[in-house]
């Protein structure tokens, strides 16, 4: 009893962030999504996070933000972030070389749908890749799955197939694919780090290409 005790805060938070990742994105947003309805489910998203960051870890886990992988910033996780961002891009090379042959285009070909969005709502996309999804599926998931099981390999499975996997409504298979080599990255330096700072960093600079970049220069 007192084992559940103790970890049961830890798997209702799951619940609250797996369930309503699943609904706002697989349930509540069509896909062919107008931006009323992205910009609805992005205040959700954020709504659920702040909740998660000021009332659920201090008040109901009792742990602080370090318990996420929120500890201070260090200088080393930007380079760190760059050279693993580099990595990703000659993977994404072979990766890309791969769906072709299989006839799958990856997540360049996805343009001309971001483009077809107002800036508000790119921007929005931009900060909800780059911040929440790494505080909710690399430091939280992981952090708590580890918490549960013990096994980071585990946690570590979880949160590259949630995250990889939640994308594939509207992104399709191949771009997914790509998807899944971002989650594997980001899965893989996080367990290193045990900060997130780093994983922001790259997801920072993949966002900042996808829907700020690209959609101004027209990228397709």
């Amino acid at each position: 009893m007192g084992k559940f005790s103790i970890k049961w805060p830890s798997l209702g938070g799951l619940v609250i962030i797996l369930g309503s990742e699943f609904l706002l994105r697989d349930v509540f947003i069509s896909e062919n999504a107008e931006d009323i309805h992205i910009g609805i489910a992005l205040s959700v998203e954020w709504f659920i996070l702040l909740m998660l960051l000021t009332f659920w870890i201090p008040k109901i886990e009792k742990g602080g933000l370090m318990s996420v992988g929120l500890g201070s910033f260090k200088r080393r996780h930007l380079w760190i972030g760059i050279i693993t961002y580099i990595i990703l891009l000659i993977c994404w090379a072979i990766n890309g070389l791969a769906l072709k042959v299989v006839g799958l285009e990856g997540l360049r070909s996805l343009q001309p749908m971001i483009q077809e969005h107002s800036f508000p709502i790119l921007f929005g996309l931009f900060l909800t890749g780059t911040f929440l999804e790494e505080i909710f599926y690399r430091g939280y998931i992981i952090e708590r799955l580890t918490t549960l099981t013990g096994k980071n390999w585990l946690a570590g499975l979880v949160s590259w197939i949630t995250f990889t996997f939640v994308h594939i409504k509207f992104f399709g298979l191949g771009p997914t694919l790509d998807v899944g080599v971002l989650s594997a990255g980001l899965v893989i330096l996080y367990l290193k780090e045990r900060s997130i700072w780093p994983c922001i960093v790259v997801h920072g600079i993949n966002d900042a290409f996808a829907f700020l970049i690209a959609p101004l220069i027209h990228i397709t």
